[in-house]
């Protein structure tokens, strides 16, 4: 569905719901009773009963609106990488700039390299590459080794094969 269809879709959903929750009670104001006490029974009572059994309708329509309109704004799409001849590009398409700058650099080294070479490198200072390295070790990207003071930086040898 275009974006237009989907905005003009969901404001006709919410105009639905507003003309429903407006002129509800004026379908029922038309059963209220205009005698108390009719047989020994409170009409206004049993007037009460009956609107308090069609909250939990109207609740549930509210709550089913609701969902379609959160559908049609909140539809995520997404976007699978073409399939290109070379299967380094296609996995660089899957991770953030900063990231991909890191594995690439990695790979032209043969897959292993100095942190303090990734820090280097243009647009990534020494704090952005170490906590991105972090999180690729923790993800299970990268291996780290301390090596005096620095640190050796190895790419998983499952991922570094599925490259070539």
């Amino acid at each position: 569905m275009t974006d237009n269809r989907k905005v003009l879709a969901g404001l006709i959903l919410l105009a639905a719901f507003i003309l429903i929750v407006f002129y509800t009670p004026t379908l029922f104001e038309s059963g209220i009773p205009m005698v108390c006490i009719e047989d020994g029974i409170c009409q206004h009572e049993q007037y009460l009963d009956s609107l308090i059994a069609y909250i939990p309708a109207i609740l549930v329509l509210g709550f089913v609106f609701g969902i379609i309109a959160s559908y049609f704004y909140f539809e995520r799409k997404v976007e699978l990488p073409l399939p290109s001849a070379n299967k380094l590009e296609s996995v660089l398409l899957l991770l953030n700039p900063t990231e991909r700058k890191i594995i690439k650099r990695i790979v032209d080294e043969g897959g292993t390299s100095f942190q303090s070479d990734i820090s280097r490198i243009e647009g990534i200072g020494k704090v952005r590459a170490h906590r991105t390295i972090d999180k690729l070790v923790r993800r299970g990207v990268l291996e780290k080794e301390e090596k005096g003071k620095t640190n050796i930086l190895k790419l998983k040898k499952e991922i570094m094969e599925s490259l070539k």
